[in-house]
């Protein structure tokens, strides 16, 4: 470990939690920097997936608020979110390294163009729901929070823009709230993720250590003091990086 990598770390965890507050998409900084610094790419997935669950718990706990009232449903989406979850880890720790190489690509591409279309997508499904009360809207909230969730603790980039996206197709509630229900299903992708990975992933800690306090202190940054920044040439960039980088992981 030279103090280059130890830097690259360091700006790569701040600059996700500062992203992650404003426009979400911070894994697309980590997890490529984590195998810049040398890791394997299914062992930098795994590793990512740790580095970010603390900032998953930090926003659950900002957005509490918005959960008053409204914490049964989150309960009863948490078994589906678990479940989903774990399976998403088998899977991973079932594909092979060179399998989970041709593979992420495409997933970081997937990532880049759930940016692009995801305020689009939550505009679209806030004009066409019948507020997610009726039994099929149900069943579809469990399903769609299944895949979202299987999704992320398979590949961690894009979690927190999948499941923002099929919580506004299926509930008709303030984007603030769904964005509170947003962060509590991240924070069960987090705790299961975690928990699997450390027992039965290699794990690069060291990385985790440093990734761990600076994206924190992105998100408390972020979250303080650019809150104001304009969301559109952030997502833009993010987008913009993420097609590119999957070029160049597709292309080497």
């Amino acid at each position: 470990m030279s103090v280059l990598e130890v830097f690259a770390l360091l700006f790569a965890g701040l600059a996700a939690g500062v992203l992650n507050s404003i426009a979400g998409g911070g894994s697309l900084i980590t997890y490529p920097t984590l195998i810049g610094v040398g890791v394997p790419p299914l062992w930098a997935n795994t590793s990512n997936a740790i580095a970010v669950a603390p900032a998953y718990f930090a926003a659950t706990y900002g957005s509490r608020k918005q959960l008053k009232g409204h914490a049964r449903r989150v309960w009863q989406l948490v078994p589906t979110a678990a479940v989903s979850s774990a399976a998403g880890t088998w899977i991973l720790l079932n594909t092979s390294h060179d399998v989970f190489e041709n593979i992420v690509p495409f997933l970081v591409l997937m990532a880049s163009l759930l940016m692009a279309v995801g305020p689009r997508i939550q505009r679209f499904v806030q004009k066409h729901t019948d507020g997610g009360q009726s039994r099929s809207h149900q069943v579809l909230l469990h399903v769609l929070v299944g895949v979202g969730c299987l999704y992320g603790s398979y590949f961690n980039a894009g979690l927190g823009l999948v499941l923002l996206a099929v919580l506004a197709m299926t509930l008709s509630e303030k984007m603030a709230r769904i964005g509170a229900y947003k962060n509590a299903l991240t924070a069960v992708v987090g705790v299961v993720t975690t928990v699997i990975y450390s027992i039965w992933s290699p794990i690069e800690w060291w990385a985790v250590s440093i990734i761990v306090p600076t994206a924190l202190l992105g998100g408390w940054l972020g979250g303080h003091y650019l809150q104001k920044m304009p969301d559109k040439p952030v997502r833009v960039g993010v987008v913009v990086y993420g097609i590119v980088l999957s070029v160049v992981l597709w292309w080497f």
